[in-house]
């Protein structure tokens, strides 16, 4: 009798060698489907970090030139600003922005007031929002001197 001719013994299975080369097949096509996905995984992670950093850094960018704009008002009649000058200034709502992505940034100012003595300096505050999100993405407050109130 040939090997593969015998008869297995109660209970026991005995597969040929032919079906045994197809199960490794599938179980090695298994394997390599699971390191695959766990793969995946980990390049998406790092692209999705990298946008939202690519929105950070443009948020940042557009406060800082806010507060640069901001301390550079002056009135045609002055060299240094006032209280007025920089009052009409952050009263003037900011043009929405995208950024490399294509994210709309919206610049803003926070509501800020006058000192009580001059000459004084005016706290002032920008951030940067995405649409549709209240949270900001970026923010930062600076102080203005300011020699008169008007």
């Amino acid at each position: 009798m040939k090997a593969n001719q015998l008869k297995p013994a109660s209970g026991e299975v005995r597969i040929s060698k032919r079906w045994f080369g197809v199960i490794q097949i599938v179980v090695s096509m298994f394997l390599l489907g699971v390191l695959l996905i766990s793969y995946i995984a980990l390049t998406i992670s790092p692209v999705k970090v990298n946008g939202m950093n690519t929105t950070i850094a443009t948020a940042t960018q557009i406060v800082n030139e806010q507060i640069e704009v901001a301390r550079a008002v002056r009135s045609p009649a002055s060299t240094e600003p006032s209280c007025q000058d920089i009052t009409t200034f952050l009263q003037v709502t900011p043009a929405p922005m995208k950024d490399p992505r294509g994210v709309t940034l919206v610049p803003q100012w926070d509501p800020t007031s006058c000192p009580s003595t001059y000459p004084g300096v005016m706290r002032v505050r920008a951030s940067v929002t995405r649409i549709g999100y209240s949270t900001p993405v970026a923010s930062a407050a600076t102080l203005i001197f300011v020699r008169s109130a008007a």
